[in-house]
């Protein structure tokens, strides 16, 4: 089976710059928010006994589900052989059962960001509608969102045990060689300088994320703590956000 990886989180968390810096390497394929879990998903989110069935079925069972994965994957016209595949898909966090049960062994990188500054971005920002992003039509529903996936998180490192590498977005601005190393050793690549060109690497791809045009300028501290300035806006979300500013380890102020 092709070697995988998944990179998690929430929209406006540091996943696209995290999947940009791995895809300057030769030996990693990055899929940008792709399709691939949709045939698990029908079956095991969209039928109301899907995640008890999806728990209750032998592994053999599950084969047709991966090759499922991989086939979509391939038809993205990626190379496979001799590669890591690194599917890069924010809202997948919401399937975070359906990839450890599919692939128990595949590395995860979790990218965190200061929570305030994720909602406020997610709101300011006009996305193409899908089941998720419409919720980022107001403040309170957006916080909401990340709430309840941040909660869906925690329950699954409870409940199945997954240890994904938590990735702060603040801290690989601030060491990126540091960060960019732990991200290395977590998927079994060795760490190279080219990592730093990332940014220069990425004018030649097409990014299909919002953040694309910020990962095209490199590594900046622009976005860090933007928050502050709509602090009272973000008042009223503030007592769903605060248990995640404090479980992340930011500041209060």
């Amino acid at each position: 089976m092709a070697r995988l990886a998944f990179i998690l989180g929430f929209p406006r968390s540091g996943t696209t710059l995290l999947g940009q810096v791995l895809a300057s390497r030769g030996d990693v394929t990055l899929l940008e928010e792709k399709p691939l879990l949709n045939k698990s998903i029908a079956d095991f989110v969209a039928e109301k006994d899907g995640p008890a069935r999806l728990a209750a079925l032998p592994d053999g069972v599950l084969e047709p589900y991966r090759a499922d994965f991989l086939a979509r994957a391939q038809a993205q016209g990626i190379e496979t052989e001799g590669r890591l595949i690194v599917d890069q898909t924010a809202f997948n966090t919401v399937y975070l059962s359906i990839i450890w049960r599919l692939f128990p062994g595949a590395p995860i990188v979790f990218a965190l960001r200061d929570p305030r500054d994720v909602v406020f971005s997610c709101f300011r920002r006009l996305f193409g509608p899908n089941q998720f992003t419409v919720e980022f039509h107001s403040l309170e529903s957006t916080a909401a969102l990340y709430d309840a996936t941040m909660r869906y998180a925690e329950e699954c490192r409870e409940r199945i045990g997954f240890a994904p590498l938590d990735l702060r977005n603040e801290d690989l601005i601030a060491d990126f060689d540091r960060e960019t190393r732990r991200l290395c050793a977590h998927l079994g690549l060795d760490w190279s300088e080219a990592l730093r060109d990332y940014h220069h690497a990425s004018e030649t791809r097409t990014l299909s994320t919002r953040s694309a045009t910020q990962v095209r300028q490199g590594v900046s501290n622009e976005g860090v703590g933007q928050w502050r300035r709509y602090r009272a806006q973000l008042e009223p979300v503030m007592p769903l956000l605060q248990p995640w500013v404090e479980r992340f380890g930011y500041p209060a102020d």
